[in-house]
C-alpha cells in the first residue's frame, strides 16, 4: 500500500504508534548507527544501530533497534517536524509513524535512481521523541527491548529477526530429489506474533536445509501487519521475497514455491557430483 498522502503530496502527518515500553521524557537517548564493531563486556559482537533510552516505568535501559533500516537523523527540538494527526493525543506517547513523509519519498528516489529499490510500499518513517530531542528512522520496522547495562552493545537476545537455534523441535522430511529438510516453528503463541508484528516481522516458520551433514536456514515465513492488514510472505536470504498472501499463513500454503526451491538445489548439487 503506497504510504498515506505520498501520492497526492498532502501535508504530512504524525500518527501515535503504541509500543510495550515508554522513554522517560526528561532522559536524554543514545543514538549509536553504523558497523564498526565495538569491544563490549561479551567480547568483540556485531555492531547494530539502536536508540537506547530510560524507561519511565523503571531504571531499565531500553533499546530500540531496526528491521530494514535505510536512513536515520537526530535533531534537537521540543515539537515534532510534522503536525500530529491525533486529536487524542495522550501524554506518554513517544513513537509516531508519519504519513505523507518528504523524507521516505526523498529516500526512495534516492534509493531508486540509484540501486532500483523502492521504498515506499514497505518502508514507514518513525519518529521516537524525547524531552527536546528527537530521532527519525526510515524502516521497515522497529522492536523494542530491555538492554544489558552491564553490556549494552551485546545482541539483542531472542530477537524477532534472529534464526531459530537448531535446539528448537523440528520435522524432518525428505524431497523428491532426495535432500533432507527441516521445518520449524517459532515457540511463542500465535497471538503475541499476530500483536508484535504491528513493530515488525516476525518469524513464524523456518525451513532449514541439511546440507554435508550441516543444518543451515534457507528460507523463512513471515508475518508482518501495517495499517490492520495481515501478510505472511516467504523469503530467503539475499534473495528476498518469493511468494506472499494475507492472513496467518502455514507451510503447506508455501509448499509450491518451496518445492520449486528444493528441486533447483538438488539440480545444482546433481549438476557438482554431489
Amino acid at each position: 500500500m503506497l504510504e498515506d498522502g505520498l501520492a497526492g503530496g498532502s501535508r504530512p502527518f504524525a500518527s501515535r504508534l503504541e509500543v510495550p515500553l515508554t522513554a522517560d521524557r526528561i532522559a536524554s537517548p543514545r543514538l549509536m548507527y553504523g558497523a564498526l564493531d565495538l569491544l563490549s563486556a561479551g567480547g568483540r559482537g556485531q555492531a547494530y544501530t539502536a536508540v537506547y533510552f530510560e524507561d519511565a516505568a523503571s531504571d531499565a535501559l531500553g533499546r530500540v533497534t531496526f528491521e530494514g533500516l535505510d536512513a536515520v537523523r537526530a535533531s534537537r527540538g521540543e515539537y515534532l517536524p510534522v503536525d500530529y494527526a491525533d486529536a487524542d493525543y495522550r501524554s506518554g506517547d513517544w513513537v509516531y509513524v508519519v504519513g505523507g513523509s518528504p523524507w521516505l519519498r526523498e529516500r526512495h528516489d534516492y534509493e531508486t535512481r540509484h540501486y532500483a529499490t523502492p521504498l515506499v510500499e514497505t518502508h514507514r518513517h518513525y519518529v521516537f521523541v524525547f524531552h527536546d530531542e528527537f530521532i527519525e528512522a526510515i524502516a521497515k520496522g522497529i522492536w523494542l527491548d530491555v538492554a544489558d547495562r552491564a553490556d549494552p552493545c551485546g545482541p539483542p537476545i531472542g530477537h524477532p529477526l534472529s534464526s531459530f537455534p537448531t535446539d528448537v523441535p523440528c520435522d524432518r522430511f525428505t524431497s523428491a530429489g532426495g535432500l533432507e529438510w527441516e521445518l520449524r516453528r517459532s515457540p511463542r503463541a500465535e497471538g503475541d506474533l499476530i500483536r508484535d508484528s504491528r513493530l515488525c516481522s516476525q518469524r513464524v516458520f523456518q525451513f532449514n536445509l541439511v546440507l554435508d551433514g550441516e543444518s543451515r536456514e534457507s528460507a523463512s515465513i513471515w508475518i508482518r501487519t501495517v495499517d490492520g492488514v495481515l501478510v505472511s510472505r516467504i523469503s530467503r536470504l539475499f534473495v528476498g521475497e518469493f511468494g506472499r498472501m494475507e492472513g496467518f499463513a502455514q507451510p503447506e500454503d508455501f509448499f509450491p514455491q518451496w518445492e520449486t526451491h528444493l528441486d533447483e538445489v538438488a539440480r545444482r548439487r546433481r549438476d557438482l557430483g554431489k
